[in-house]
């Protein structure tokens, strides 16, 4: 069978035997494939610094006549961003990117929207474009809008109401949106939080093209309030601990 060619991004490398790898990586046009690159571990040549952790690569893969796993027999460098690998903040960061995509999708099913979101959030992470966080909150918002799962920002989920004074807001994952302290008084499952600024940052950063997202500026309250309601929400949805979340300062 002839070689097929795509961009991908390296999600997860794992040893396989003494000379093997197996290597998850995000494509362009055909989704998240899992492969195996015979004698990686001792290649001098096809291998040797390129199947690294959050590299954009150009692969070139086929079946393989002996494994379900994808064969992949070339990949070139497009960009290596060392510098997620050396900065300790920085790896977390696009390790979780890695991760939420490597949990959130199936394989074989291809987005080239989400792949470029990818792209976008690794690249400004290498370039130290705003906060870390920030753009863990800017990459996860715009992932559950693209993969369908959006939470329902625009007003309490009972009396659609948002803003009132004095009212309190906190966000069900159970329920997929806000419950605001009128309508539902005491705290139930696992609600999150979140005063009015964040919902009103978060409410910007679904509407907003990737491109302007740069202009938003998150508090500190703000950035831990959003964090806090994107990983409670994904691990509800996903039905599973996302490990790299334990290790973001």
């Amino acid at each position: 069978m002839s070689l097929q060619r795509s961009l991908a991004i390296v999600l997860q490398v794992k040893d396989h035997g003494d000379s093997d790898k197996i290597v998850t990586m995000y494509t362009l046009e055909h989704g998240k494939i899992v492969f195996i690159a015979k004698g990686a571990k001792r290649s001098q040549k096809r291998f040797v610094n390129k199947l690294e952790l959050f590299s954009l690569l150009t692969i070139h893969f086929a079946p393989s006549r002996h494994s379900s796993l994808m064969r992949l027999d070339q990949a070139d460098l497009v960009a290596p961003f060392p510098g997620l690998r050396q900065n300790y903040e920085l790896y977390i960061a696009a390790s979780l990117l890695c991760e939420l995509v490597l949990h959130w999708t199936r394989e074989h099913d291809s987005d080239a929207e989400l792949f470029r979101l990818l792209v976008w959030a690794l690249e400004g992470l290498a370039a130290a474009e705003g906060s870390v966080n920030r753009t863990i909150i800017f990459f996860h918002v715009k992932m559950l809008d693209i993969l369908g799962y959006r939470p329902d920002l625009t007003g309490c989920l009972d009396c659609r109401v948002l803003g009132a004074p004095g009212v309190l807001y906190r966000f069900s994952p159970l329920r997929n949106g806000l419950v605001c302290s009128r309508c539902e008084p005491q705290a139930t499952g696992n609600s999150q939080p979140l005063s009015l600024q964040t919902i009103q940052l978060l409410r910007r950063v679904q509407d907003m093209e990737q491109e302007k997202l740069g202009r938003l500026q998150f508090s500190l309250a703000a950035t831990r309030e959003a964090l806090a309601l994107l990983k409670g929400y994904g691990n509800h949805l996903l039905q599973r601990e996302v490990q790299s979340w334990s290790f973001l300062s």
